[in-house]
């Protein structure tokens, strides 16, 4: 078999939900995945993040600026140029250094400072990525021949912008739904961020009557929102059963950095077990 040799570059991001928790990859380390400033509009604040090289060979580093909008629900991003997302702040940040080597067990630290214009309102949002070379991976193409791959990694510190005084923290919940089948009961809802900054949730409900027993509990699963984005909220509670009758739900979702949302609603539930007349109260 002829052997080719394609070197192309792919693009390993490794800092999306959980991976954050570690913040290292391929030998070099970053102490600040994430990055919340509030500053005065018209001002600037700054800070550094350190660059670790935790592996068995030299690091080289390249560092640059994108953008990011949350592409899912869960918190998974979309990466993009710098300046392309309405609610960019990429080009308010200045660092340095934007090249450098860090040796085995050696470390870097970039500055950076952020500047605030001064009609700015709500919140902006840019990360800072961390690139370096992973090596060289082979793979076959479709045709069967052999592709040397060159690999390059990068780490990720998210910053989210704050200028003081103008955030607007809201949410709404809207479409509430409540089925039951097979002992389980399933509650949706969307959460609609109607605010102008960025709002991360989870919650819970409980199902009661009007005398204030509990009948049923649950959790919804964490989602995360930038301005004018709408999620769904989902959450299945087994072993189940509603009886017959009227019944009132609190659902109560806390938001991450501040702020919560706090819905009533009421139903009912037939003999056939299905749940209608569903209203939830201003």
């Amino acid at each position: 078999m002829k052997k080719n040799k394609i070197i192309f570059t792919s693009l390993l991001i490794l800092f999306i939900n959980f991976f954050f928790i570690f913040y290292s990859w391929a030998g070099i380390r970053i102490d600040k995945p994430k990055i919340r400033l509030t500053i005065a509009q018209g001002s600037y604040d700054g800070g550094e993040v350190k660059v670790e090289n935790n592996g068995n060979d030299l690091a080289v580093v390249k560092v640059y600026l994108e953008d990011w909008v949350y592409k899912v629900q869960d918190g998974g991003k979309e990466f993009m140029p710098k300046g392309t997302s309405p609610l960019s702040c990429s080009n308010w940040i200045t660092f340095y250094p934007a090249d450098f080597t860090v040796p085995v067990g050696g470390t870097q630290m970039v500055r950076y400072t952020v500047t605030v214009p001064k009609d700015a309102k709500g919140g902006y949002y840019s990360v800072m990525f961390f690139e370096t070379g992973g090596g060289e991976l082979e793979k076959l193409d479709e045709q069967g021949n052999t592709m040397t791959v060159k690999v390059l990694n990068r780490l990720g510190a998210l910053f989210y912008v704050e200028p003081e005084g103008t955030i607007q923290k809201t949410a709404e919940l809207e479409g509430l739904e409540i089925s039951q089948n097979l002992n389980r009961l399933k509650v949706s809802a969307h959460l609609v961020n109607t605010g102008n900054t960025d709002v991360a949730a989870n919650g819970t409900f409980n199902i009661m009557d009007f005398q204030g027993y509990v009948y049923a509990r649950g959790a919804f699963e964490d989602v995360y929102t930038l301005p004018k984005d709408k999620v769904t909220l989902n959450a299945t509670v087994p072993s189940t059963n509603l009886k017959a009758g009227d019944y009132d739900m609190l659902i109560t979702l806390d938001f991450q950095n501040g702020g919560n949302l706090i819905k009533e609603a009421k139903f009912s539930v037939e003999s056939s077990g299905a749940v209608n007349s569903i209203i939830m109260k201003d």
